[in-house]
């Protein structure tokens, strides 16, 4: 009985290890599809107040009452991207004392009538994936 037991524990293991890398691979590439789909959001909606390259220097920006941010230092250095703080402030849904007033288009609100809560809430995390991707001081 413990002979049996030691091999199904073993060959289990040798299964795990195995299926690893795909694994990893996969979460990866699913990762690198959510980044290419924020990209393209962000050219279409983003861009034209934070500019191409997300640093505040959008082709409308000279005609906003407050400079955009510059989307390319939300990391702080040596600390870990705040995807979540990131996803909230782009829903727009929720109150953010820390920003002030709601100048920036409420974009949670335009993807949800577009588009339904589900597809709503990929589209927002897929904009965090890209701001994330693209940050000075990546962890």
């Amino acid at each position: 009985m413990r002979k049996n037991w030691f091999g199904i524990t073993a060959m289990l293991s040798v299964i795990i290890l195995l299926m690893l890398p795909v694994a990893w691979s996969s979460a990866a590439g699913q990762d690198q599809g959510f980044i290419e789909k924020g990209r393209r959001l962000f050219l279409k909606h983003c861009a034209p107040c934070h500019g191409a390259e997300a640093t505040g220097h959008g082709p409308v920006a000279t005609q906003l009452k407050k400079q955009p941010a510059d989307l390319t230092v939300v990391q702080k250095r040596g600390e870990k991207f705040p995807i979540y703080k990131v996803m909230t402030f782009i829903d727009g849904e929720r109150v953010v004392p820390a920003h002030g007033t709601r100048e920036m288009p409420i974009w949670g609100r335009v993807f949800r009538r577009r588009e339904g809560e589900a597809l709503a809430r990929s589209d927002i995390y897929a904009l965090a994936k890209y701001i994330e991707s693209i940050q000075k001081f990546k962890q």
